[in-house]
């Protein structure tokens, strides 16, 4: 049976987060706007990976979630690093490079596998990383 995951990473902005890994080469998936017309929810994904965006705010009428928006939102990422499983790392690391994203470890070989690392719009630290042995 093959199963996938999905992260979501809660974020400030979602149309900035949605424009910065469509320049790595991600493909929105599914979009939401909320009951204020501005974007909320997203999905972007490259290959089988999904990464869900979901803008910081509260949730709900009378405050049903209330407390949320501080809870997400300090530190956001801290201690997570996301791994991105793909065949073209490379391409998706010249593609980081053009859109200036914030490269925290080249695009090296590792015993494990070729990876780089990057921290998006709102410091998630994402690897890219094709293992060793996969996509022969």
């Amino acid at each position: 049976m093959k199963g996938l995951i999905s992260v979501m990473f809660n974020v400030k902005d979602v149309d900035r987060s949605v424009a910065f890994y469509r320049s790595l080469g991600f493909t929105v998936r599914w979009k939401w706007k909320g009951d204020d017309g501005r974007l909320s929810y997203a999905g972007v994904g490259i290959g089988d990976a999904v990464i869900a965006l979901g803008r910081i705010t509260r949730w709900g009428r009378g405050g049903a979630y209330r407390g949320y928006d501080k809870w997400v939102s300090t530190p956001l990422g801290a201690g997570v690093i996301v791994n991105v499983e793909l065949r073209n790392v490379e391409g998706v690391y010249a593609r980081a490079k053009k859109a200036r994203a914030k490269i925290e470890s080249r695009l090296r070989k590792w015993p494990y596998g070729t990876a780089f690392t990057l921290n998006d719009p709102d410091g998630y630290v994402v690897k890219f990383l094709r293992p060793i042995g996969e996509f022969a």
